[in-house]
């Protein structure tokens, strides 16, 4: 296991639609997608909902307010077609932090809090932490109190 902080960030929408539709829909290749109905990889079950997924394009190391900058980045290259895209499948940036080291904080600027409104997006964090149990995680979830 490394001994570093990994994060990173994408943006995703589910739903029932095929993913290269959506890749022609608006211009830009996903790094992951998947189709309702396929099965899932190392097991029998089937996927039950479509997923289009854009990750950050940098290295894990990075700060996570960077992943969501270069991910917003790239939505940029097709303001409208990926506005209309998150309104229409409930557009999410997800946020994944691997915190080995520490908990660093996380401060959105204002610039990202627009940026992140311009696409109506929603904004999802898993966040994990080394547990007491060698080689274990926990999770924790950032939720309103």
């Amino acid at each position: 296991m490394s001994a570093t902080n990994e994060s990173y960030a994408y943006f995703t929408i589910t739903g029932s639609f095929d993913p290269d539709a959506i890749r022609k829909r608006v211009g830009v290749p996903p790094t992951e997608s998947s189709s309702e109905g396929e099965v899932i990889r190392g097991t029998q079950k089937r996927r039950k909902f479509s997923r289009w997924s854009l990750y950050s394009r940098l290295e894990r190391s990075a700060e996570l307010e960077k992943h969501i900058a270069d991910v917003l980045d790239q939505l940029d290259k097709n303001k409208n077609g990926f506005r209309e895209l998150s309104l229409e499948y409930g557009g999410t940036m997800e946020l994944v932090g691997y915190f080995r080291v520490y908990y660093p904080g996380i401060v959105f600027e204002r610039e990202i809090v627009e940026r992140l409104a311009e696409y109506s997006l929603s904004i999802d964090c898993d966040f994990y932490f080394p547990s007491s149990v060698e080689d274990g995680w926990s999770a924790a979830a950032v939720k309103p109190e």
